[in-house]
């Protein structure tokens, strides 16, 4: 990654520098002129060629960066304490106790569960299985939770954790976030810098040692 176009943030991930979307259209104008041109002198399957490896990189070079946006979240239409929960773990007894001692006493405890799809899975569109694996997870967190006295509300979200957030704060008014996670995983650390809202983490194995 060209040190000239992106720099880094202190949590690791990608951000473009103000120049670089116009130097990005530039690249891909010049891509495609350069594959009509080749198209022209070497054939057309040459042509193609090129053009498609060039428009890849720059889609894979897209991916990797972010924008420095802060997630927006919705507005309360009370006073109460809300909790979303992104659960990438299943909860255990023991975690839905301590989310219970972080969360206080919550107006509402909204638990959403990525679907865990594999990228095949998603390009096929054979989601089935893993959306059923995912409302699994959502019912029994849920049950767990309430256990512990919480109030819980729930949702399947987007495979990508950090995208289910998003989406989730669109239409939730969070004034805190809980990770619920295991081994080690902490698929939110890219986009920390962005929630304007307190991030606290609970791991299911540090709970059940």
């Amino acid at each position: 990654m060209s040190p000239f176009l992106t720099s880094r943030d202190p949590e690791g991930g990608t951000r473009f520098r103000p120049l670089a979307i116009p130097l990005i259209l530039v690249a891909i104008c010049g891509s495609i002129v350069g594959a009509m041109a080749l198209g022209g002198i070497l054939g057309a399957g040459v042509g193609v060629a090129v053009g498609a490896l060039a428009a890849t990189a720059l889609v894979v070079f897209a991916a990797q960066a972010r924008p420095d946006q802060r997630l927006e979240v919705a507005e309360a239409a009370d006073g109460g304490h809300r909790v979303l929960v992104v659960a990438v773990a299943e909860a255990t007894a023991a975690s839905a106790q301590r989310i219970a001692d972080l969360a206080g006493a919550p107006t509402d405890v909204r638990v959403v569960v990525p679907v865990p799809s594999k990228r095949l899975d998603r390009w096929l569109s054979a989601e089935d299985e893993a959306r059923r694996e995912a409302e699994g997870r959502l019912a029994r967190s849920a049950g767990t939770l309430v256990a512990a006295g919480l109030p819980v509300s729930g949702s399947v979200g987007d495979h990508d954790p950090a995208q289910a957030l998003e989406d989730e704060l669109h239409d939730f008014a969070a004034d805190e976030v809980v990770l619920l996670t295991a081994n080690g995983k902490d698929p939110l650390a890219k986009v920390e810098s962005r929630i304007g809202i307190p991030l606290r983490r609970v791991s299911v194995e540090a709970e059940a040692g």
